[in-house]
């Protein structure tokens, strides 16, 4: 990070403004300001017993149309007495039955407004579906957020004024912990996407001797807007806005989903495809105005592989977040002193010194064995769901997992396992 203090905590208003610019593509007019959540005196509800284990949800899934050996189970944990103090994990594997030791192991942390479901069912953009298809054990995380209905009035939001990033912390440690028990692993792999990289970048400086390497998709330690403090009484950001709102959002990404060829909701393009080409090509702010949130003007993104993608995101996200500075001087000398290998991939498009704020962070951990992929021309979104993301970004990641010397603490548990990849 650069010794400007904008320059420092631009990274978490570039999250918010990833989600801003997702809604934008709704509507007829592109622009608005995002609702907030207003504190107001409510009812509580019913408490709920907080349990202490995960506790499968459903029944095991298969996918359509993919190989049958892919398969998705689902866990659920009551952390507090809220209906939203909830969070789950999403088990992506190889084999009719969960592996019991198997030899690499990921949890993967989304970015805002993201969580833990296959938005996209296409081994070629989808990064857990992927993963899993090439042998690894991914586990990708719901966040609290999730559970919160679309519907819910913002005067019955006001609990999420303590949902900072120590709680989230807490809860990624509770998946890591359920993680490593459920697969026998003292270690194991921790990647993250967007602001899912700054959880993973802390909970590594955290827990060091747990991660056995990190796996960074196109973001940075983040250190908030410490020298900000949250507007008073507003404890959630919307998807949506005033004026951009979250229904007319999905009704868009819907429509594309749909028909992509079929009306435009914004008169001037041809079709729904166009409009949310044009869209989020031309996201400014943050983004920069130049393909930073996504690229299908380079055909680096596919418009309907982004609206499955952006259709998928919850409503609500906890505005004490952006205000934060989670990461002490102890956190990162701690991380410095952890040697875990890196391999990181960043976007461009966001501007000109985005690679470098990515690149310094891939550094932070002290390890000689750090390898940052730079993509020329790709946007954010277009790294986790690009048209190239498959050869660029998932088999790189995939060849760093597999090579032995970086799961070295962890030979032992898989030694008398067969390679099933």
């Amino acid at each position: 990070m650069t010794a400007n203090g904008s320059e420092r905590y631009s990274w978490a208003r570039g999250w918010r403004s990833l989600i801003a610019i997702a809604v934008a593509v709704a509507v007829l007019a592109i622009a608005g300001g995002r609702a907030s959540s207003r504190a107001a005196d409510v009812t509580p509800a019913k408490p709920l017993p907080v349990t202490v284990e995960f506790q499968q949800v459903g029944a095991r899934r298969s996918f359509a149309g993919l190989p049958p050996w892919l398969h998705e189970w689902s866990y659920e944990l009551q952390r507090g007495p809220s209906s939203f103090d909830r969070i789950a994990m999403h088990r992506y594997t190889h084999g009719a039955k969960p592996p019991l030791h198997p030899g690499i192991v990921m949890l993967y942390l989304p970015g805002t407004n993201m969580n833990g479901e296959v938005a996209v069912i296409d081994l070629h953009h989808s990064l857990p579906l992927y993963m899993a298809n090439h042998g690894v054990d991914f586990w990708a995380l719901d966040y609290r957020t999730h559970f919160i209905p679309p519907a819910t009035p913002v005067a019955d939001l006001t609990e999420l004024k303590g949902w900072t990033n120590e709680l989230f912390e807490s809860d990624i440690e509770a998946a890591a912990n359920f993680v490593m028990r459920t697969t026998g692993r003292s270690q194991i792999f921790v990647a993250g996407f967007s602001r899912g990289v700054s959880f993973a970048y802390l909970f590594a400086a955290r827990h060091p001797h747990q991660v056995e390497g990190l796996v960074i998709f196109d973001g940075s330690i983040g250190i908030g807007r410490a020298d900000a403090a949250a507007p008073p009484n507003r404890y959630a950001d919307d998807v949506g806005g005033a004026h951009l709102t979250f229904a007319k959002r999905q009704a868009l990404m819907e429509a594309v989903i749909a028909n992509p060829d079929g009306p435009a909701p914004i008169p001037k393009y041809k079709t729904a495809r166009e409009n949310l080409e044009q869209v989020v090509y031309g996201a400014g702010g943050f983004f920069g105005g130049h393909g930073g949130l996504a690229n299908p003007a380079g055909g680096y993104s596919d418009a309907v592989v982004l609206a499955r993608m952006l259709v998928n995101y919850d409503r609500y996200w906890p505005t004490v977040q952006d205000y934060e500075n989670s990461f002490t001087p102890t956190d990162l000398k701690q991380l410095t002193a952890s040697k875990i290998p890196i391999i990181a991939f960043s976007s461009t498009n966001i501007g000109a010194q985005w690679p470098a704020h990515v690149a310094q962070s891939a550094a932070s951990t002290g390890s000689s064995d750090v390898t940052v992929k730079t993509l020329q021309g790709w946007g954010h979104l277009d790294v986790i769901c690009g048209t190239h993301a498959e050869g660029q970004v998932f088999t790189p990641a995939v060849l760093f997992l597999r090579q032995p010397h970086r799961r070295s603490a962890a030979a032992t548990d898989s030694a008398d396992e067969p390679d099933r990849r």
